[in-house]
């Protein structure tokens, strides 16, 4: 029986130093792993909070949006992209898709958004007069281009004052919106 507590014993440092070492090196590959998928995931995707009112009620400041990048692009998706001369990613939805056929009358564009080209199902759109200036000679959306609009048009800053939107300038889709929390202020 002593012989035994006594090989107990002597087993008890290097059976710490042995779990010690696992831990260690349990830690240093969880660490590893989390840094490798960070990379692959931002590759791939990148989270956005909402600033404005321009796409309420579908999305409301301080949401977050998560983003899939280098994604095929189809009529009424959410997109996040950047404008030259403007601060920060947009958000918006696309309405206009390359080849989309449109003509211009004074101010107002007129879109088919439908299958046959015929006209028969159309959005119009009052322009700025710049971007309505730049659109005249157009009859139909450019190829790499897209005509985007907030879902509150009242307020959005979109297409109708910056014109198309060019596929470079397109970091991806809207996958997800995370909610924003708004916490009641308590007074004291």
């Amino acid at each position: 029986m002593a012989n035994k507590r006594h090989e107990h014993a002597e087993d008890s440092p290097y059976d710490r130093r042995t779990i010690l070492l696992t831990i260690v090196l349990l830690i240093i590959l969880s660490v590893t792993m989390l840094f490798v998928m960070r990379g692959q995931l931002q590759k791939r995707y990148s989270v956005h909070t909402i600033s404005g009112t321009s796409m309420v009620p579908a999305l409301t400041e301080r949401d977050q949006v998560l983003v899939k990048k280098n994604v095929q692009i189809q009529r009424y998706d959410i997109i996040a992209f950047s404008v030259d001369k403007e601060e920060g990613m947009f958000v918006k939805r696309v309405i206009g898709l390359p080849g989309d056929r449109l003509f211009i009358r004074n101010d107002r564009m007129v879109l088919n958004i439908g299958e046959q080209g015929d006209f028969e199902t159309t959005s119009t759109f009052h322009l700025s007069p710049t971007v309505a200036d730049e659109f005249q000679t157009l009859n139909k959306i450019p190829e790499d281009v897209y005509f985007v609009i907030g879902d509150h048009v009242d307020v959005s800053k979109d297409s109708r004052t910056f014109g198309f939107v060019h596929q470079d300038a397109i970091e991806g889709t809207v996958q997800f919106r995370f909610p924003a929390i708004h916490l009641a202020k308590v007074e004291n």
